[in-house]
């Protein structure tokens, strides 16, 4: 259902420095700032942690009085989305400590693949946490697209490489071949490699891989022939978009389903490659548990940090958009009670992740790291 009446954009909530945007948002003005004032009204309960926010707004939520028919489907779908958000963070030491482990994983990984296969891989590991501002506004489009979808990038690990598309694809496909057992012989190099270190190492990884690590089903939702190089032309008419090989396509050709190749450049040039990891439901450990993992060159990642066009990723619009109904004004701030955030300054002033994602472990590799 869509409502036609009065739409709004959250930036009306209250001043701040947002962009104005000219998009328009399905629930009423009133439903809009209604939401906004019951999140005010949870971060200035006394709250250690972004799952107590959460759940101090989800009982100011249950008491709503809804009139209008359709901002009752969108809030029906958000509560659904927020009660197992509250639920996943529950979680966040068992999580985070998963997350942990399988990016020492990595560091490890790569070490194999530069000194088995000459590699030359310097790549920079990291691991975050999704902001609660993020996550609510993320949940919030998707409950106004009345999309049942849940939240599967809530933790995620991205790898920066310093070159090359067949190199991104190349560590992938390795990641993949011993995480999620896609090829028994490199698990089997890969564990007679680690061999090498100390025996708290290979009880620690090797623990890792007896968890039976699954790909959930991706898919792209955007054009990729809507990528136009010549919106991307340097002084010398050259792209400055590298594009992706027939070679390299082919290296992922097999994970078409459960990846999205974005080195086939989005509409704003926006390129990398993911996949979200999910521990198998019958696993003992942690089941169901969902991580996205990404893979950019330097390249790609200077480009998405500083020289996207935000005009040009409708979606990303949508998400920004409703964040204003969980940014705080200025004098709304100073009445938050969360322990650990007191400022939108930096993430030095908000430690559990409230606004700024939750970094929690960042590692280079090369070749003289080991």
């Amino acid at each position: 259902m869509k409502n036609d009446m009065a739409t709004v954009n959250p930036n009306d909530l209250h001043a701040n420095d947002q962009n104005e945007r000219d998009i328009q948002m399905n629930m009423t003005e009133e439903m809009a700032k209604a939401i906004h004032n019951e999140y005010v009204k949870a971060s200035s309960s006394f709250c250690r942690n972004a799952m107590e926010v959460e759940q101090e707004l989800e009982k100011g939520l249950e008491k709503f009085n809804v009139v209008d028919e359709n901002d009752q489907i969108i809030l029906d779908y958000f509560m659904d989305k927020l009660g197992k958000s509250i639920l996943a963070r529950k979680q966040t030491f068992q999580a985070t400590n998963m997350c942990t482990e399988i990016l020492h994983f990595c560091i490890y990984l790569v070490a194999w693949l530069n000194e088995v296969y000459n590699s030359s891989i310097d790549a920079n590991i990291t691991a975050r946490r999704k902001s609660l501002e993020s996550e609510l506004a993320k949940m919030m489009s998707l409950a106004d697209e009345l999309s049942p979808a849940q939240i599967a990038d809530r933790f995620g690990i991205r790898f920066i490489l310093d070159e090359g598309i067949g190199k991104c694809c190349f560590v992938l496909k390795k990641l993949l071949n011993v995480l999620c057992n896609l090829d028994r012989k490199d698990r089997r190099d890969f564990l007679e490699y680690l061999e090498k270190f100390d025996e708290a190492t290979n009880y620690r990884i090797r623990k890792l891989l007896e968890i039976p690590f699954v790909l959930t089903p991706l898919i792209r939702k955007d054009d990729p022939s809507e990528f136009d190089p010549n919106e991307f032309l340097d002084d010398d008419g050259k792209c400055t978009i590298d594009l992706p090989s027939e070679k390299e396509r082919n290296m992922m050709r097999h994970l078409d389903g459960n990846i999205k190749f974005y080195f086939d450049p989005k509409k704003n040039g926006y390129q990398s490659m993911h996949i979200i990891l999910m521990i198998d439901p019958t696993s003992e450990v942690l089941p169901g548990f969902q991580i996205e993992v990404q893979f950019r060159t330097w390249k790609m990642h200077i480009h998405a940090e500083n020289h996207i066009k935000a005009s040009h990723d409708v979606h990303k619009d949508r998400v920004n958009l409703y964040t204003g109904i969980f940014t705080l004004s200025e004098e709304e701030l100073q009445s938050a009670s969360t322990v650990f955030f007191n400022s939108y300054k930096d993430n030095q002033n908000d430690v559990d992740g409230i606004h700024f994602p939750k970094e929690f472990y960042n590692r280079r590799m090369n070749n003289i790291s080991l």
